[in-house]
């Protein structure tokens, strides 16, 4: 008889054929792992919840512009993200992976969601903002309580995909990101915004003036300098040079600190850990970066205003409010911790941190537009928004889930574990912890890399 062994699909099979004792089955040549060629392949092959999936990450900026109006913003990755869900569920489940602490952590942070909706479905009475509730509290709560389960579940599907095929989808959305980026910018320039306005884009920035639009398809620059900032480092781990120079144009577009100190903090993290390793690559990098910032007075000034941003006011002493965002950030963290002492074990329940904002205010500075009809508050900080809205509980849990990431990836990839911090540190400025983009990243840390765990597979009945 014959063992019939296959490299793959669409690789050539190779017979073994037994010549004496000198044939031996036992130690099969390992082979170079395939690669799809073409991020069609990649969308069009495998099972179906993994395709959705698939163009689910692909369409991932597109968290604002390009959005269905229901009632609530719909997004295309939302659609294609509960495709996936769905046919994962109703399908064979053949991707089944043995329970971690990860998958732990992110079952108690959607037993504590659902426990927490239970108990605060009915609000208590007085007091209540209702800026931004004109569903109404009940149905409010049952939204944002869906919007936390669909990016865990979102998460707890997608990690089952190959890292290899995520990561090659999200390198094709830094393009989609890119040029969406490039339409809002020219659009401002032009001084013409009808076309990105007809699309779902923004269209005034934080000033009501084209001048200052940087979000992209994104709802705030922010939003958009995280997911860059991510996306460089996924970039660069897959070797799309190209894509990792369209990721960092959207970060210098995006003028947001998130990003440049969540990369920073990656970078040195690494540097700490591996110095003998990336000493001479440091070097080169800042003598490069030396240069730019001498010949370059947009680069410095741009450095200037973002080490302003977090308090290094003498780099930028004419950027006025430069600290604004720092401050109300710090101002809007405290309020959610004092919501979550008031509340350890459910928190005020999903999406009610806004109801309830205006009974922890007692005295802090805020800007003029909190004490108006005209916005709806919102954390700006994952951890706080969790610890406010779930509880101590699921603070917990969130927080496991994110050391468990960092650990898993430090030991692994460089790379990765510069993706690791930088996110970990970057959904402490974002403005809610089910922001889909983060939980896209958190799976792709999550993921196993099938290919290079099954170099071969062997065949039987042949």
């Amino acid at each position: 008889m014959r063992n019939q062994i296959s490299y793959g699909a669409g690789a050539v099979s190779t017979n073994i054929a037994a010549k004496g004792t000198d044939a031996s089955p036992e130690k099969p040549p390992v082979l170079p792992r395939s690669k799809p060629e073409t991020l069609g392949e990649i969308l069009t092959t495998g099972p179906w919840f993994q395709r959705f999936m698939l163009l689910s990450v692909v369409f991932m900026p597109f968290q604002y512009a390009l959005t269905v109006p229901v009632g609530f913003p719909l997004k295309i990755s939302e659609i294609f993200g509960i495709m996936g869900i769905a046919t994962y569920v109703l399908g064979g489940r053949s991707m089944r992976r043995k329970r971690d602490l990860a998958s732990v952590a992110v079952a108690v942070l959607a037993i504590a969601t659902v426990f927490s909706a239970l108990v605060n479905f009915t609000p208590g009475s007085g007091g209540l903002r209702s800026v931004g509730y004109d569903r109404g509290y009940e149905t409010d709560l049952l939204l944002y309580s869906g919007y936390a389960l669909l990016a865990l579940c979102y998460w707890s599907v997608l990690r089952r995909v190959d890292r290899q095929r995520t990561v090659r989808a999200i390198v094709a959305s830094i393009w989609l990101c890119g040029a969406a980026v490039l339409m809002q910018w020219a659009s401002a320039l032009s001084g013409n915004t009808q076309l990105i306005g007809t699309l779902g884009f923004r269209t005034l920035g934080v000033d009501d003036t084209v001048e200052t639009l940087r979000s992209g398809p994104f709802l705030e620059g922010q939003h958009l300098g995280f997911f860059a900032g991510a996306a460089i480092l996924v970039a660069l781990y897959n070797r799309s040079y190209l894509a990792a120079v369209v990721a960092a144009l959207s970060i210098l577009y995006s003028q947001s600190t998130t990003a440049y100190a969540g990369l920073a903090v990656g970078i040195a993290m690494i540097v700490i850990l591996k110095f003998s390793k990336v000493l001479v690559p440091l070097i080169a990098a800042a003598l490069v970066g030396f240069l730019a910032l001498l010949f370059s007075d947009s680069l410095r000034t741009t450095l200037g205003r973002q080490l302003a941003k977090i308090g290094f006011t003498e780099f930028a002493p004419d950027y006025q409010y430069a600290t604004t965002s720092l401050n109300l950030r710090g101002v809007k963290s405290q309020i959610s911790f004092d919501m979550s002492s008031d509340n350890p074990i459910f928190g005020v329940g999903p999406g009610r941190y806004g109801a309830y904002f205006d009974q922890y205010v007692s005295g802090r500075q805020l800007p003029w537009i909190y004490s108006t009809d005209q916005t709806r508050p919102i954390a700006e900080n994952a951890y706080a928004h969790v610890a406010a809205e779930l509880g101590y509980v699921a603070l917990i849990a969130f927080g496991l889930l994110i050391l468990v990431l960092l650990w898993r990836n430090f030991r692994n990839a460089s790379l990765l574990g510069m993706l690791a911090v930088f996110t970990a540190l970057g959904v402490s400025t974002q403005s809610s912890w089910t922001f889909l983009p983060i939980w896209t990243f958190f799976a792709l840390l999550a993921a196993d890399d099938v290919e290079s765990k099954q170099p071969l597979m062997e065949t039987r009945g042949q």
